[in-house]
């Protein structure tokens, strides 16, 4: 939040907020886009709708710690969400309150009703100053279901030569998962020589334990092709067509969780060269037996 401390001079009071100093005391924050608002303004003006001249007044700082500070949900170190509220709407750890009162753990779609809804209403709170493109008809954002449901049982979408068992210790960790393989600090990097007649050449025989990454398409998408899946189409939204999307599970057991996304990355489609597909895998992250990092995946999202 900001705040104009003197009328006559261009000088902005930059307040950091909690949630901001939670992020720089774990090195995790990043300032990536900047909105203004006139939350903390005032109008007046004659009769005639003319506005009073602004420039004599001095306005107090800014407010912090509003609700509306935070839009989407965070987590801290252990995977829990900070706490988060709205009007009606209240989340911390792995709990969920609605107008309230605690979630009813069978009331899966309610609640991820009111978790868009929270945060379309911290959004609003923020009260931005905007620009509204007469040239652009589009101005809302619409999908084309708003639910989607799908079928696991012992042997769906599992068949007869599929894991559908696993212990997390027989997991490949982080380090070795296929979904990192194009990310540099995840390849294979043997110490080579640089210098004298073996510049270049690796400085020994260093067995390779990650997993080839796949770079054909056909491929990929061919161990996805006998899993359930099910399109939804963007019918409206605006020229940027820039969203904001969080996945959660929220489970009778574990309550509410934030699940952890991979990005793969994006390739070229197999039907319009043209067009690029960018490729998220959804999950969560356990520590096997020995100390690693191992990801879970649950379900896997592609953007075209």
């Amino acid at each position: 939040m900001a705040g104009i401390l003197d009328s006559k001079s261009r000088i902005i009071d930059v307040v950091i907020t909690d949630q901001g100093r939670r992020q720089i005391s774990s090195g995790q924050m990043r300032i990536e886009y900047a909105t203004f608002t006139d939350l903390g303004s005032f109008y007046s003006g004659d009769e005639d709708g003319v506005i009073d001249d602004p420039t004599t007044r001095l306005y107090f700082e800014a407010a912090s710690d509003l609700p509306s500070d935070m839009i989407t949900f965070e987590t801290d170190d252990s995977g829990l969400l900070v706490p988060y509220r709205a009007d009606s709407f209240g989340a911390s750890g792995k709990n969920l309150v609605i107008s309230g009162s605690l979630r009813d753990k069978k009331q899966g779609a309610a609640a991820a009703a009111s978790i868009s809804q929270a945060m379309l209403e911290s959004w609003n709170n923020l009260q931005v100053i905007g620009t509204l493109d007469p040239l652009d008809d589009s101005q809302g954002f619409q999908a084309s279901r708003q639910q989607i449901s799908f079928s696991i049982l012992n042997d769906f979408p599992f068949t007869a030569n599929d894991v559908n068992v696993a212990v997390i210790d027989d997991i490949e960790s982080l380090n070795h998962d296929v979904r990192l393989s194009k990310l540099e600090n995840f390849k294979y990097l043997p110490p080579i020589n640089s210098a004298g007649d073996l510049a270049g050449a690796p400085i020994g025989n260093f067995p390779n334990l990650n997993e080839t990454l796949d770079q054909d398409r056909q491929s990929f998408e061919s161990r996805l092709s006998s899993l359930e899946y099910a399109d939804v189409e963007f019918v409206e939204t605006s020229i940027e067509n820039n969203f904001v999307m969080q996945t959660f599970e929220l489970s009778e057991d574990d309550g509410m969780i934030k699940l952890d996304v991979i990005d793969y990355g994006s390739r070229s489609s197999t039907t319009d060269k043209s067009k690029m597909v960018r490729t998220l895998f959804a999950g969560k992250i356990f520590i096997d037996g020995f100390g690693n990092p191992t990801f879970v995946n649950i379900f896997t999202i592609e953007f075209e």
